[in-house]
């Protein structure tokens, strides 16, 4: 018989008894704090209180196109800026 790994409480694991009825078996008790393992925290209560909603001003990149493509070039090719 292959290895198999049981988990529940003591009452789900006797339902076992049968099949497991002159096996070796090994036994490790898990502390309570394991059983709130049935209902995992979610994303949202992890995160509550720790993660805000931020408002940023609208972007003016197509006032400003030309002058940030012109830095880009003069940076990559070492010209000078424009706005020197």
């Amino acid at each position: 018989m292959e290895q198999r790994t049981l988990e529940g409480t003591w009452e789900e694991i006797l339902l076992y008894a049968p099949e497991l009825a002159g096996r070796r078996v090994k036994l490790t008790v898990l502390s309570s704090d394991d059983s709130n393992s049935q209902h995992p925290v979610t994303l949202d209560q992890i995160l509550r209180g720790r993660v805000g909603r931020i408002r940023f001003q609208p972007s003016s990149l197509s006032a400003r196109t030309k002058a940030a493509f012109a830095d880009i070039l003069a940076d990559k090719y070492k010209l000078p800026r424009l706005d020197q």
